[in-house]
């Protein structure tokens, strides 16, 4: 039988081999949703006084806007969990982008395919596609509950910004990567992450370390050390950990082209996964981190 071996070079980074891999190089789903959950219940324990349902509204919010710039999702067959990404989805292909195709083009003179992901993988246009949404969907939601809770739609947008922003974050680390000033700049942000490579331990590790740093916070909220305001910096601390984690060992690099130009490449420096030096293709992982990675 024949072995893959991947090795850490000394001074080099995580580079996955030649091999026969799928295509979709971008996030899968179901790691946006749990990344994004957790970044969000960190950022969540600072609230003062602690309450579930306005958690559960941010955490909604989030996982909508984390599922929101995905354009390209394929329908499952039947109803699914993943049917109600889908549907979400949705919203951006038959609102959101013929929306942003006319104003580029009658602002900037830019005419773009509507099939080009990079419309909702840049920071324009997760501002317009936040916008938008906010228009479409929960404006009216103020309007209906503003005299009784008018606190919910206001944290369920908060959290759908929240979504957008750690949806580029988290794609930037892949090979895919994202093209953060699109459509006036094609410079591209990118990682050496593989999602659908299930022999690259890192987004196991991703999940592990950000589970890891929720739960401590929110430990300590439980027993009463520290609640409100006062925990605010920890927060942001913990989850700025969690992404810069991710974005450190991802191998990060940017790449500059225009036209009839060469790729002038800047690398960023890569730290070393502590916990791999060596593994084979062939082996059967298993674990807690596994089991969180197929979670």
């Amino acid at each position: 039988m024949h072995t893959q071996t991947y090795t850490i070079k000394k001074r080099g980074s995580y580079r996955n081999p030649p091999g026969n891999f799928p295509e979709n190089n971008a996030m899968i789903t179901r790691h946006h949703v749990a990344l994004t959950i957790l970044c969000t219940l960190i950022l969540c324990s600072a609230l003062e006084p602690f309450d579930p349902v306005l958690i559960a509204v941010i955490c909604t919010g989030a996982c909508t806007g984390v599922i929101l710039p995905d354009l390209q999702m394929k329908k499952p067959q039947g109803f699914q969990v993943r049917s109600v990404a889908w549907l979400i989805s949705r919203f951006s292909t038959v609102v959101f982008i013929p929306l942003i195709c006319r104003l580029y083009h009658t602002l900037w003179g830019h005419i773009i395919h509507g099939g080009d992901k990079r419309l909702t993988h840049s920071f324009p246009g997760i501002v317009c596609h936040w916008v938008i949404f906010a228009v479409f969907l929960p404006v009216p939601a103020f309007i209906l509950m503003g005299s009784t809770s008018p606190s919910l739609p206001a944290a369920f947008l908060c959290g759908v910004m929240l979504g957008l922003v750690l949806h580029l974050i988290e794609d930037l680390c892949t090979r895919k990567g994202i093209t953060p000033f699109f459509p006036f700049s094609t410079m591209t942000v990118s990682g050496s992450i593989r999602p659908c490579d299930t022999t690259d331990r890192r987004i196991a590790q991703f999940h592990y370390y950000s589970c890891s740093v929720a739960g401590i916070i929110l430990g300590f909220q439980y027993l009463g050390n520290g609640r409100g305001i006062e925990s605010l910096p920890l927060c942001l601390f913990g989850m700025g950990s969690c992404l810069g984690m991710m974005i450190w060992s991802s191998d990060v690099s940017i790449s500059r082209e225009s036209p009839g130009d060469p790729v002038n490449e800047i690398r960023s420096p890569v730290l070393l996964d502590p916990f791999i030096v060596q593994w084979k293709a062939s082996h059967s992982p298993s674990g807690l981190m596994m089991g969180v990675y197929y979670f």
